[in-house]
């Protein structure tokens, strides 16, 4: 079993940007990147926590993410901005397009960036949460490379495509809901073959579309939508939010992360806030919010040990504890960020 370790939140924060700056990435962007995934690690979400440093800096390596993009900003109306990422790191076009949104929020009441030329972005949560301590009520997504088949489709042609939604709350954490729109993330076949274990029902499809529990059946296939022929459609409203109206790469278009040499992914996000101010106020909001909260809490547990949550609100308590003891994190996770920030070449490349 692999030793797992309690890392210092300061110690990991800067051994993220470090590792980035490392391969050429400017400061002010390593800082912005590295916390995206520094605060995934220690909102417990893992597989795009702190180990995406290893594909990502893999990926300027092979000059497909230029480090330092020239990174165009254009403004289409008083509430639209569209961003240009110029093959830029996903996390630092992704924090562009976060806090333009909450600038234009700021200024109109509304504010929309869609981004184009980008690459993986890590999880939405990370940018959900700096939106609500803005003070802004949010909605962002993000395409990927297929990792899915269409609604009777047998071939792979478009993205399992996050979407986030996000709300300050006045008295507890706030609402913070990161969902992929399939039925698991790609990445747990990955984990559940590396483990030697099979994967549920209802995950995966092999290579003919025929349910499978084999995980490497299922990496040579493709994951399933939530919600059937729904999810495939959600999943195709997030590539018009985010591609569609970024004029940038969609379904086959996308390329994977995890492929070598200088290939470009491609990817495009989009960024939505609101502010409560121009409707009925943040503090008359977060009052809401309290009540809608509330109403899920005094909700009867079917099972008293396992209490009705609200979204966000595991990832929040997962993220106090770590800043009170340390992120858990393996070993050899460790060992390997250490080298990365010392400048070293990534070991390994994951498969997905």
């Amino acid at each position: 079993m692999t030793d797992t370790v309690r890392v210092p939140c300061d110690e990991l924060r800067a051994l993220t940007h470090a590792a980035l700056e490392a391969v050429g990435v400017p400061p002010a962007d390593a800082a912005d990147a590295g916390d995206v995934l520094w605060r995934a690690q220690m909102m417990g979400i893992t597989t795009h926590g702190v180990r995406r440093l290893i594909p990502y800096i893999q990926r300027i390596h092979d000059g497909a993410i230029d480090p330092n993009p020239t990174i165009e900003h254009v403004r289409k109306a008083p509430s639209i901005t569209v961003i240009d990422g110029g093959n830029g790191l996903g996390p630092v076009i992704g924090s562009r397009g976060t806090a333009e949104a909450i600038r234009l929020a700021r200024e109109t009441g509304i504010g929309y960036v869609a981004c184009r030329a980008s690459h993986h972005f890590g999880p939405v949560m990370p940018y959900l949460l700096r939106a609500v301590e803005a003070g802004m009520v949010c909605f962002m997504g993000t395409n990927v490379q297929p990792v899915m088949a269409p609604w009777r489709g047998a071939r792979l042609a478009h993205g399992n495509n996050p979407i986030g939604f996000g709300g300050p709350r006045r008295d507890g954490y706030p609402f913070l809901l990161d969902i992929a729109i399939s039925v698991v993330a790609f990445s747990k076949l990955r984990h559940a073959k590396e483990a030697g274990e099979p994967i549920p029902e209802g995950w995966a499809a092999d290579s003919a579309g025929r349910p499978t529990t084999d995980p490497v059946a299922g990496m040579g296939g493709w994951v399933l939508p939530i919600g059937g022929h729904k999810g495939y459609g959600l999943a195709l409203a997030v590539e018009m939010l985010a591609a569609g109206l970024a004029g940038g790469a969609l379904g086959t278009e996308v390329h994977g992360l995890f492929e070598r040499g200088p290939r470009a992914q491609g990817v495009c996000h989009f960024f939505m806030a609101i502010d409560p101010e121009r409707t009925i106020g943040l503090d008359a909001f977060r009052d809401r919010m309290e009540v809608l909260c509330a109403m899920m809490h005094d909700t009867p547990a079917v099972d008293p040990a396992e209490p009705v949550l609200v979204p966000g609100e595991p990832e929040c308590a997962l993220m106090a504890d770590c800043e009170a003891n340390g992120v858990p994190l393996p070993a050899q996770w460790l060992d390997e960020i250490r080298g990365l920030a010392r400048g070293e070449m990534p070991r390994s490349m994951p498969e997905a």
